[in-house]
């Protein structure tokens, strides 16, 4: 979306340990193939519009979130404890909330994402005509977060070893052949974002672990 008026300057940042929420719906696809158009639009409308009101009440901090259709990607520029506990509110509140009421009466559908600590660029364009200035990210951190979150079952929160290894976060660790399997099966990532499968050990879980 347009952040400012063209001025003839542009943006352009490196932040190399910026903290990266990305989340997506579970089973959504077979939400569509079994519901009709009514009921489709009713939830995917309460859901994006519940979940911009969860990020701006518990991730004030953040620097820039975008919605992704039935996901969203939420990014901070730098990782500190602020960030990090921001992060855990909307991933713990929004999960809570839906598991709780709107997803309540559909059997299978819940959140599940990957927060992780990486670099990304920000960066400015314009747009000619309209005299726009428009804001994006990319970065590894960006494509780790949305490969991880394809792990996460309903209601976990994937992390990197970078993230766990701060120490601020509950973790257990996934060893299973089959897990480990896929993800190993992705390209593009770095060989120690391969090694491990770190889930986020929410409050309700036991058995916390640490580096």
């Amino acid at each position: 979306m347009p952040v400012d008026m063209f001025d003839g300057t542009y943006l352009d940042e490196a932040h190399k340990n910026a903290l990266v929420l990305c989340v997506d719906v579970r089973n959504f696809s077979n939400f569509l193939r079994d519901h009709p158009d009514e009921t489709v639009f009713r939830l995917i409308k309460e859901f994006t519009s519940n979940l911009l009101s969860c990020i701006n009440q518990f991730g004030y901090g953040c620097s820039y979130y975008k919605l992704l259709g039935d996901g969203a990607l939420v990014i901070w520029d730098e990782t500190n404890e602020n960030a990090i506990n921001e992060a855990l509110s909307i991933f713990d509140s929004y999960t809570e909330f839906l598991d709780d009421e709107l997803f309540k009466p559909f059997e299978g559908l819940g959140l599940g994402g990957a927060l992780v600590e990486e670099e990304v660029f920000k960066y400015e364009i314009s747009a000619e005509v309209s005299q726009l200035k428009y804001r994006d990210y990319v970065g590894y951190g960006i494509n780790l977060a949305c490969r991880l979150q394809e792990l996460a079952g309903k209601d976990e929160l994937v992390l990197n070893e970078i993230l766990a290894k701060t120490g601020g976060i509950p973790f257990r660790v996934d060893k299973s052949p089959k897990k480990l399997k896929e993800l190993r099966v992705y390209k593009g990532l770095k060989e120690n974002d391969r090694q491990w499968l770190l889930f986020y050990d929410r409050p309700t879980h036991g058995g916390l672990t640490f580096f």
